[in-house]
């Protein structure tokens, strides 16, 4: 039980990349952005959803202004050279097409002062392997949903200097299951847990010269008790039952840096790089309690050490004003995984990606617009080896995975 909570975590520790780090991070809060791969991401500052990527942005927007967009995500894909100690099938394919949304709205108090909300969906991972998987004693089904509320404000300390700061709000839900052994059939554990914990984002945006913005943002680690139920079934009436789990863990910082200049009237050039602390996660300590005695020492706390590392993304990107009503873009980037050979699970089989993008933007009138954006993420091979002992019986599973994601995305933009 304690091993299908440490992945429980591992899990969750995934998803908060600021970027696409570990393959189930969700950054689609802003269209634009994903139109040139998150390039200027923090610098551009040209919608309501400047509210999240940097909040300083905010004094750039006039009057009332409302963001709204879904993303369509569809992340096929192939599992290949698999061996393990039982057997099982391996069709891939185990992330369901997702649809995600998020809203944003800004209200300029005065030609300095402005203050915003958001409503998204900053983490999200759904895997749901066949019921026959091969590494099914690894992990068989996987949901994890974070739903953040976010207001922030912003102040113009000069034309050419602006600061923001955003307080987050953000409720996480998980649910892992995995069967459990192989000698006991049907055997399986399901493990639940929730919380509501807080972070903030800080933010600059600096006018260097009229045709160049320079934008900074910072979001804070975030501290999470999980607080979780595990269920076991069908394994011996003497453990089947429910037990409650705990954990601490936290989420790492981020720091973006962005450019965007504008190098004539009809293009501007974009680019980003973005640190995530992926460090703070060196070990994970879970508790579990009411446990039988018997199995106290099977069941009781656990330190499992990590040792991820600090990750890197990179991103170019370019913005063309095709003739006064349609923009398009296009981006480039790169993103670093913080997993380890070591460390790299089936519910978990992250490796790098390059990221390319295609954007456009349409404008109805001086209040109303729409962006559409289309991203491919290609992932390097990632290679999973996975063993155990349960019961004194060995557990092995080893695959290559070959990932991808096709993501389309759609936003309203409307100013009153």
């Amino acid at each position: 039980m304690n091993t299908r909570l440490k992945y429980l975590a591992l899990m969750i520790a995934t998803l908060s990349s600021s970027a696409w780090s570990g393959g189930f991070a969700l950054n689609e809060q802003s269209v634009k952005s994903m139109g040139t791969a998150q390039a200027g991401r923090a610098s551009s500052a040209v919608d309501a959803t400047t509210t999240y990527t940097n909040p300083a942005g905010m004094t750039s927007l006039t009057g009332n202004n409302i963001s709204g967009n879904l993303t369509y995500i569809y992340a096929p894909a192939d599992i290949n050279n698999a061996q393990g100690s039982h057997a099982g099938s391996n069709d891939g394919d185990m992330i369901p097409p997702q649809w995600v949304g998020s809203g944003f709205m800004t209200h300029q108090v005065n030609d300095d002062l402005t203050i915003g909300i958001g409503n998204y969906a900053p983490f999200g991972l759904s895997t749901n392997y066949e019921g026959n998987f091969q590494g099914r004693y690894f992990g068989d089904k996987s949901k994890v949903k974070v739903i953040a509320i976010q207001p922030a404000i912003a102040y113009k300390l000069s034309p050419e200097l602006s600061i923001g700061a955003g307080v987050s709000i953000s409720q996480l839900e998980g649910i892992l299951s995995a069967s459990i052994h192989p000698l006991v059939a049907n055997s399986h554990l399901e493990v639940t847990g929730d919380d509501i914990s807080y972070g903030y984002n800080f933010g600059v945006l600096w006018q260097v010269q009229p045709s160049t913005r320079i934008g900074f943002d910072y979001h804070s680690k975030t501290d999470y008790t999980l607080d979780g139920t595990s269920e076991i079934r069908n394994l011996n009436p003497l453990v089947n039952g429910n037990y409650a789990a705990s954990l601490d863990i936290s989420t790492p910082a981020s720091f973006e840096l962005s450019l965007s200049h504008q190098l004539n009237d009809d293009v501007t050039l974009h680019t980003s790089a973005v640190l995530t602390q992926w460090s703070v996660l060196e070990n994970l300590n879970i508790k579990n309690t009411g446990i039988p005695a018997a199995f106290v020492s099977n069941f009781g706390a656990i330190n499992e050490v990590l040792e991820w590392k600090d990750t890197w993304m990179y991103s170019v990107g370019a913005d063309w004003k095709y003739r006064n009503d349609l923009t398009l873009r296009a981006g480039l980037g790169i993103d670093q995984t913080p997993v380890s050979d070591a460390h790299r699970s089936v519910r978990v089989p992250s490796e790098d990606r390059t990221v390319l993008s295609l954007g456009a933007s349409y404008v109805f009138n001086d209040k109303l617009s729409f962006d559409t954006a289309y991203m491919y993420l290609k992932e390097k091979t990632a290679h999973v080896d996975a063993h155990k002992t349960v019961s004194g019986t060995l557990i092995q599973y080893s695959a290559d995975y070959g990932g991808m994601a096709h993501l389309v995305s759609m936003q309203m933009n409307m100013k009153f």
